[in-house]
């Protein structure tokens, strides 16, 4: 059986190029592991620069989160963003300072999700579901490889390849529904929009973790009834009398 080293670098190959790492834990005990797993991974760019990992410049995206308060819900103990991907989707671990607890949510744009699994922490994230490709739609860069193509040079730092319309508006995974957007301004747009769409206008309590696809049935169920707004019913009128 591979190491945790051998099995990353096989999936997602060296930082290129390597940016020291923004990760730090005030738990002494949760910082001793995580500096043996990132001495194995390191941090900075993967994949020809679509996945950016617990590198410097990662605390930057703590507005996102806020933008979509109407899907993430209020922090429970320290919160940490580990990471993104070209498309904007963003890893975030919440309970970050608890090594039994913590765990690791994937904040999805398109899907407009925010998803997590019982058995998804930091340390599985880095030795099984990021090796394995297991987080939902997150290491798809087949979009991202044929705009590189045309494009024939990297995404600025900030910039993404956001969704113009959501899985469940009927947006799909495809050329013509991404533009580059800057990130923090993408996600400040969107909010809005998202929040009155899911009818969470004005909550502040958020949301808890969905399944891919919830979020996008209903966003879609909303459009369409709003598309498709009921006739008023009809006036019954008696007949006359001869």
């Amino acid at each position: 059986m591979p190491s945790v080293k051998e099995a990353f670098v096989a999936a997602l190959g060296k930082p290129s190029p390597r940016v020291p790492s923004a990760i730090h834990f005030e738990d002494v005990g949760m910082e001793a592991v995580w500096r043996r797993f990132l001495a194995d991974v390191g941090s900075g760019w993967y994949l020809d620069r679509f996945l950016f990992l617990f590198g410097e410049g990662v605390e930057r995206l703590a507005p996102c989160l806020d933008a979509w308060a109407f899907l993430v819900p209020p922090r429970r103990g320290d919160r940490k963003i580990l990471g993104r991907n070209a498309h904007g989707a963003l890893l975030v671990l919440e309970d970050a300072e608890s090594v039994e607890h913590n765990q690791v949510h994937l904040l999805d744009p398109f899907r407009v999700t925010y998803w997590t699994d019982p058995d998804l922490n930091l340390f599985t994230l880095i030795g099984a579901w990021l090796p394995r490709k297991l987080l939902p739609g997150f290491l798809d860069d087949d979009l991202y490889r044929a705009w590189m193509q045309v494009r024939r040079r990297p995404l600025e730092d900030d910039l993404i390849l956001a969704p113009k319309t959501p899985e469940g508006l009927g947006g799909r995974f495809e050329p013509r529904n991404v533009q580059e957007e800057e990130i923090v301004a993408y996600y400040r747009t969107t909010g809005p929009i998202y929040a009155k769409a899911l009818g969470r206008a004005g909550s502040k309590r958020g949301a808890r973790a969905e399944p891919p696809g919830k979020s996008a049935a209903r966003l879609k169920a909303r459009s369409t009834a709003n598309a498709h707004p009921k006739a008023p019913p009809r006036k019954q009128t008696k007949a006359r009398k001869r």
